[in-house]
């Protein structure tokens, strides 16, 4: 292969990125329009508020069960015959799930969904990697991450807009199937002439990456970053209109702002920290900050200065997320061959927060006192960034001097 191809092929990234990013966009979509269409769920199907947090949760749940197998198969077999897999599974659940006529049917598709942003979120490191230098590997990251909070917006916004649930459900399963043969055509494991990674028995994948202690403390992290920041952005909007007396769309339009942030964040962040040479103060620093902008949004008179620190919130908690989730390619003890199954821990550790910690902690620990929610997200932001101060520099100054 000449030059020229060579560079055609590399160019050929931002094919496979807006592909991540479509799966990643429609997988939150595909969950979240249970949050738009809780109202007609709930009378259709009879269901308790328990579990309507429940079929919320589960398609992490999935996620949480399948991260570490579903990373090592694709160290195994590659990235794309191993999510092409999972987003068959997720296009079965979503057709499925237009059936439903009970919670526990629903509960199973919902389930089912999971598959495919499982498959990917284990992976997408070890994707992304392939076709991104490691200076550019921060800025795809943040694209990828930030659209999680891309699918929610566009989820919550126009649910109400369909005229029954089944029509939801129905534009996003043909919406999946079309991306899911869009992944079939159009990806690529590695770009052309890229040399082919040596195969090992799985064991071997999973073992190398549970050795690594980085990769376990930023699992850990990410356990709390994703558990707090879910239930800030779900529970936050609820908590406006019944704790302060806002109305329900000025609510709406505050915890939207959060979002929004976090999306700019996610892909502001990693490109800062390229071009300063160092991780390190855009992952703890930034999440002890947004620990103390989370709890002063909750607690200064509602107006302008709520606003105000929500959206610092948003940015700095948004900033790290990327760094976090791009562990696996930027160790030297992981890399390309075994970014995967790393990966697969991660994602497993983040999926495993997000189902456990609102449910379980949070909202269990706080009562009926939602004072005590928001002081308990600030103490679950500043326990990512406190675990994060163990983390190794891993920007390219330090791989310069090393």
């Amino acid at each position: 292969m000449n030059t020229e191809d060579v560079q055609k092929d590399y160019a050929y990234r931002w094919v496979i990125l807006l592909l991540a990013l479509l799966v990643q966009i429609f997988v939150n979509i595909m969950s979240f329009q249970i949050g738009g269409l809780a109202g007609n769920l709930m009378q259709a199907l009879k269901l308790q508020p328990t579990q309507l947090a429940m079929l919320l949760s589960v398609p992490m749940l999935a996620s949480a069960i399948i991260g570490i197998p579903a990373g090592a198969l694709a160290d195994r077999f590659g990235v794309k015959r191993v999510v092409w897999i999972g987003l068959i599974v997720t296009t079965i659940g979503a057709f499925g799930r237009i059936t439903a006529d009970s919670f526990i049917t629903l509960f199973v598709w919902m389930f089912l969904l999971g598959f495919g942003g499982a498959f990917l979120n284990a992976n997408i490191s070890k994707l992304l990697g392939a076709w991104f230098n490691h200076k550019q590997m921060g800025m795809a990251m943040g694209i990828y991450v930030a659209g999680a909070g891309m699918g929610i917006t566009i989820a919550l916004a126009t649910s109400p807009f369909f005229t029954s649930v089944q029509t939801a459900f129905t534009f996003s399963g043909i919406a999946v199937l079309g991306i899911t043969l869009l992944w079939l055509l159009l990806v690529k494991n590695k770009p052309a002439g890229a040399p082919d990674l040596p195969a090992h028995p799985m064991t071997k994948y999973l073992g190398v990456a549970a050795k690594s202690k980085n990769i376990w403390i930023g699992g850990i992290a990410i356990f709390f970053m994703m558990g707090t920041y879910v239930t800030h952005s779900g529970f936050l909007s609820n908590a406006l209109v019944e704790a302060k007396g806002i109305n329900p769309v000025q609510a709406g339009l505050v915890a939207s702002s959060f979002t929004l942030a976090f999306i700019v964040g996610g892909m502001a962040g990693p490109v800062l920290a390229n071009k300063a040479g160092l991780f390190k103060p855009f992952l703890a620093p930034t999440a002890i900050l947004c620990a103390i902008s989370s709890y002063l949004a909750w607690n200064v008179p509602f107006g302008p200065l709520t606003f105000t620190f929500l959206i610092i919130a948003g940015l700095l908690i948004g900033a790290s997320a990327p760094l976090i989730m791009s562990l696996p390619m930027t160790l030297p003890e992981i890399g390309p061959i075994y970014a995967g199954s790393a990966g697969g821990i991660i994602s497993t550790m983040q999926m495993a927060g997000a189902f456990i910690i609102s449910s379980y902690v949070i909202i269990p620990l706080a009562g009926p006192d939602i004072n005590k929610v928001f002081l308990y997200i600030a103490i679950g932001y500043l326990i990512y960034g406190i675990v994060m101060l163990f983390l190794p520099e891993l920007g390219p100054k330090a791989k310069t001097k090393s």
